[in-house]
């Protein structure tokens, strides 16, 4: 297999040539917010959804004009907002792993925060919403965890319930969208480090899997395992909390999850901050080493294709040349074999991802990435083709 063909699909384009010397470690966001260029157009794309129906991609922004909401067209390849400043309040910059389609095609989403915590009595909370495609319409469905944003969801969507995470306190909370019930199912985050999935996973049970951070208050520093897994059972509304974690790349990696889904086999399949990949067996709860694709870190991008393989988007950073230098890989589960498929970058512009957030494949085969926390310019969508 070979990646045949990338291309970057650009909403914004514009350059930034001083965080390094200006912004990093120095303006807050209410500096964001007073920069014309930060304020409209330094983007990240963070999470995506695709329609098949509808050939629709949903796109979840970083906007610091809370610009946050968009769609992609591939037959027109076209961008089109839908219009979320129009409920949005200042502190709605960013859908974070927060997007999630129903089987009717409404769409439900949630807000994090950029903002620090000498603004939380003027910030309210993330918002849980809800999108109608066909009216065009938006309903503010809660604020689940008051005054806390949320980080990500995941629609159950048999029993009628979204849960959530909330930042920068740690709540796994659970909406009924049938009764309209916001409840806080338990605090799993740390006090030493964010602990938190990425994102969570349903397994074929209905239960949902994640991590949990220790807290000692009696100690100053972490053990060997700081982030285990945990598993919620919603139908008899009890806990697991497993002892472990996911695989480590090496003794001072805390394994801390970027992303995690469910495959086809049954199996969850994980990839880490650090860049390992693993998968977890739900029927046991044990984690299984599948190796480290790339040297560098992040591995945020995982999905699983029509044909059964799964993709994986390794973020490297920036190459030798400043430029982005983002891979794809992919998986075979019968076989546990791992093949690079080469580097996100497109040929015509001359441009490479620097760090893929989300990745994930159409019913053709298409992989879309999107690009976030672009430094020096406005991040991209990209579409990548693979072929045997």
């Amino acid at each position: 297999m070979k990646l045949t063909r990338v291309r970057a699909h650009i909403l914004k384009n514009r350059r930034f040539d001083n965080w390094q010397s200006e912004v990093e470690g120095r303006w807050k966001f209410e500096d964001l917010q007073a920069d014309q260029g930060y304020y409209h157009d330094w983007i990240s794309f963070d999470c995506l959804a695709w329609h098949e129906a509808s050939q629709r991609l949903y796109l979840g922004l970083t906007a610091i004009d809370t610009d946050i909401f968009y769609v992609y067209e591939p037959g027109q390849a076209v961008f089109t907002s839908l219009g979320f400043p129009r409920i949005s309040d200042q502190f709605d910059v960013k859908f974070h792993r927060s997007l999630e389609i129903d089987t009717d095609g409404t769409i439900y989403a949630a807000t994090a925060l950029l903002h620090d915590g000498d603004r939380q009595h003027e910030a309210k909370g993330g918002k849980l919403i809800k999108y109608d495609p066909q009216s065009d319409r938006y309903e503010i469905l809660a604020v689940p965890v008051p005054p806390f944003f949320i980080q990500s969801i995941l629609l159950d969507r048999q029993r009628r319930l979204i849960y959530g995470f909330t930042y920068p306190a740690e709540y796994f909370f659970q909406y009924d969208l049938d009764t309209g019930e916001s409840k806080v199912l338990g605090f799993i985050g740390s006090g030493i480090m964010m602990s938190q999935p990425h994102c969570a996973a349903l397994d074929q049970q209905g239960r949902l899997w994640g991590t949990w951070g220790e807290s000692r208050a009696f100690e100053y520093m972490l053990s060997s395992v700081p982030v285990r897994i945990f598993c919620y059972d919603p139908d008899q509304q009890r806990f697991t909390w497993f002892q472990h974690g996911f695989p480590k790349t090496d003794a001072a990696d805390p394994a801390r999850i970027d992303h995690m889904f469910l495959a086809d086999d049954g199996f969850i399949y994980a990839g880490t901050v650090a860049g390992g990949f693993s998968r977890l067996d739900p029927e046991t709860g044990q984690v299984e080493s599948l190796g480290k694709p790339f040297p560098n870190e992040r591995l945020a991008g995982l999905v699983q294709g029509p044909d059964g393989l799964i993709y994986g988007a390794g973020n490297e950073w920036l190459g030798p040349d400043g430029e982005g230098s983002a891979r794809l890989f992919v998986f075979d589960p019968a076989t546990k074999q791992i093949d690079d498929l080469g580097p996100i970058y497109d040929e015509e512009l001359k441009t490479g991802a620097v760090k893929v957030h989300m990745l994930i494949a159409t019913d053709d085969g298409t992989l879309y990435a999107g690009e976030n926390d672009n430094i020096y310019r406005s991040s991209y969508l990209w579409e990548c083709k693979v072929t045997r």
